[in-house]
Parts: C-alpha cells; sequence; structure tokens
C-alpha cells in the first residue's frame, strides 16, 4: 500500500539526452466555499486569482539511482512568487531526493531527502506536488496511502483512491477525467474506534483531484488545501 509513486507518464518527444518535457498551464483561484476558516484565507490572498505554470521533465532510460523526474512548480499572483524544484530518483518506482523551494526573497529552503537525518517512508513527496507525482498511479478504484511532507517536523500519512470517469469542463475545454479523492485517516494518529471515525469523517479535510482518463493522465482540476489543513484553499485548473 505504500510502495513510491511509479515514474510519471508524459507527453512529448524525447531530446537528445534522453529527457521528456511537458509544460502545462493551470488557472488558480479561491475555494468559493472553503472547509475551515483560518487566517491564510485564499479569497484575500488570491483575491486576483493567479496562474501556475507546471513543468515535467521524465527520463524514462534513467537507472536505479539516476534522477528520473523532475517536476518545477511556478506560482504568481501579485507580487506573490511561488516555485519549487523537485526531483525523484529511480528506486523501485519514483523516490524523492531533493527539494528547493522558493518564496520571492522572504524563502529559500534546500531539503535533502536522501540524507535527511529522519527515516522517511520511501512514498514521502512534498504536499503541495504530490497531485503532479501521482499521476504514474493506477486508477482502479484500489485504496492506497503515502506520506504527505510539509516539512521535517511535520509528515502525515494520507490515503488515496479513484472514483470512476466522468466528463469536466475546465478552461482548457471538456475532458473525460478520473477523480481521486485524499484524505487522512485520524486512526492512524489515534485510536478513535468506528463510531467516532465515522462522526469525524465529515469533518476531515478532502483533497479532491481529477486526472485526464486517457495517457499521459494530466492534472486536469484539483481542488482542496494548498497545503497541509489549514492552508490556503485553492482550485486550480488546466487551462
Amino acid at each position: 500500500m505504500d510502495a513510491p509513486f511509479a515514474v510519471p507518464r508524459v507527453g512529448g518527444s524525447v531530446d537528445a539526452d534522453g529527457w521528456v518535457e511537458e509544460v502545462t498551464r493551470y488557472r488558480l483561484t479561491p475555494r468559493p466555499k472553503p472547509m475551515f476558516h483560518t487566517i491564510l484565507d485564499a479569497r484575500r490572498i488570491f483575491s486576483d486569482g493567479a496562474t501556475a505554470v507546471v513543468t515535467t521533465r521524465v527520463r524514462e532510460a534513467a537507472l536505479e539511482g539516476e534522477v528520473v523526474t523532475t517536476l518545477d512548480v511556478r506560482l504568481e499572483s501579485g507580487s506573490l512568487r511561488f516555485h519549487d524544484h523537485f526531483e525523484g530518483v529511480r528506486r523501485g518506482g519514483m523516490v524523492g531526493q531533493t527539494l528547493h523551494r522558493t518564496m520571492g526573497p522572504a524563502r529559500d529552503e534546500r531539503v535533502d531527502f536522501a540524507h535527511s537525518p529522519y527515516p522517511f517512508p520511501p512514498s514521502t513527496y512534498p504536499d503541495v506536488l504530490i497531485p503532479f507525482l501521482m499521476r504514474g498511479q493506477p486508477l482502479d478504484g484500489e485504496r492506497r496511502a503515502l506520506y504527505s511532507w510539509t516539512c521535517d517536523r511535520f509528515c502525515a500519512r494520507v490515503y488515496y483512491e479513484s472514483k470512476g470517469k466522468t466528463m469536466l469542463t475546465v478552461p482548457a475545454g471538456r475532458i473525460e477525467v478520473a477523480p481521486v479523492v485524499m484524505y487522512p485517516d485520524l486512526n492512524d494518529w489515534v485510536s478513535l474506534g468506528s463510531v467516532l471515525t465515522r462522526l469525524a469523517k465529515p469533518l476531515l479535510p478532502r483533497y479532491e483531484m481529477w486526472f485526464e482518463a486517457a495517457p499521459p493522465h494530466r492534472v486536469v482540476r484539483y481542488e482542496g488545501a494548498f497545503g497541509p489543513p489549514g492552508a490556503p484553499e485553492v482550485v486550480l485548473e488546466l487551462s
């Protein structure tokens, strides 16, 4: 259940070094009805909307231990400039190796998962990048798990499963998609029992994703917190 992600599939031609690059663009807007009321209200932070550019590069010929995937997510909204650069290596799947995160001049963070003093499981991925990294996973309705990394002191196990297929209209057009829901299980932290678990389930944060049903399974829409619970809640749509 906790196996590392499969290498993402991307569309495009192979360059001289064996890399395939795909660039997708998204429109970001505040979630109309947020689940939680926090000081990080997306309706204020992204009041004028935002754009995101996602660049995914895959090298299928990579050997075990070599970099097989890089992912760049750039988000702009007014004066806000957010950039994540992730590298994953082939190790029985795609395992996170490094993350370089910047937010304008205010934040510049470098994370080395491979040499971390903490024993993170192989299926550990940065929270806001998970939708773009999991597109190689099966869309078969099976329940699977991963570890969502926010920082070295907060890494939570979450579950995800696909929910059939449907049609969805986004700025890029009308597309057949496979909905996927992702959610935590409080019983991983404290034993609640079946009754309390059922009562608490409607209150738990849900992350909803819609992947292109056909390969290369691009992210068509995402709705949920842009990070852990309490982060700004947004809608991201393929444009």
